[in-house]
């Protein structure tokens, strides 16, 4: 009986994080199908736990708008107000610091993408409550933190809520920390 490789494992468990971060798997089934590729005898049992998940993956909807840049190089750039956030903007840090106070900013129906680039350097990104948040950055010799308030309610619980920010991207010996603040506009500092 042929040994199932390293590389097939891997392959099979980016797989079903794939068909996680697009909806097609509950927590518990990736849980369950993650422990069975790394228990899996053979190939043909790996090839069985992504045997029913074959169909293609969503295509993103392609934007009109422009991405938005900004980013810092040896410096530091702080931004934020009552601005209209584009739904695609990309924030790069390389040996320096980047700010974004978006807690009056206005967010589109649907998903804004906010790809963070940080080598070593530093990103703060502010948001408001009534987001919602999905984390698809990877590290390297670096962080990437998300903190909610004690006191901003949940944005799964909060009535209305149509929008959501995806992060993605890849952080390298740096830091990115997203902070959601409380209603009254409060941050952990405030308290």
């Amino acid at each position: 009986m042929p040994a199932v490789s390293p590389a097939a494992r891997e392959q099979a468990i980016e797989e079903l994080t794939k068909r996680f971060a697009n909806d097609q798997l509950t927590m518990d089934e990736f849980e369950r199908r993650a422990a069975a590729v790394y228990a899996a005898a053979s190939p043909a049992a790996l090839s069985a736990l992504t045997a029913d998940l074959q169909q293609p993956l969503p295509r993103p909807v392609p934007s009109t708008s422009p991405m938005v840049h900004i980013g810092a190089v040896l410096g530091s750039v702080v931004r934020g107000g009552a601005i209209t956030v584009p739904d695609r903007m990309e924030v790069r840090s390389i040996l320096g610091n980047v700010e974004l106070d978006l807690t009056a900013a206005t967010f589109a129906p649907g998903v804004t993408e906010i790809s963070v680039r940080a080598f070593m350097g530093n990103i703060e990104i502010q948001l408001p409550p009534h987001v919602g948040l999905e984390d698809h950055v990877s590290t390297v010799l670096g962080s990437f933190e998300y903190r909610r308030h004690p006191r901003a309610r949940s944005w799964a619980d909060a009535s209305g809520i149509n929008s959501v920010v995806r992060f993605t991207g890849k952080v390298v010996m740096s830091s990115v920390e997203v902070v959601v603040r409380a209603d009254g506009g409060s941050t952990f500092d405030d308290d």
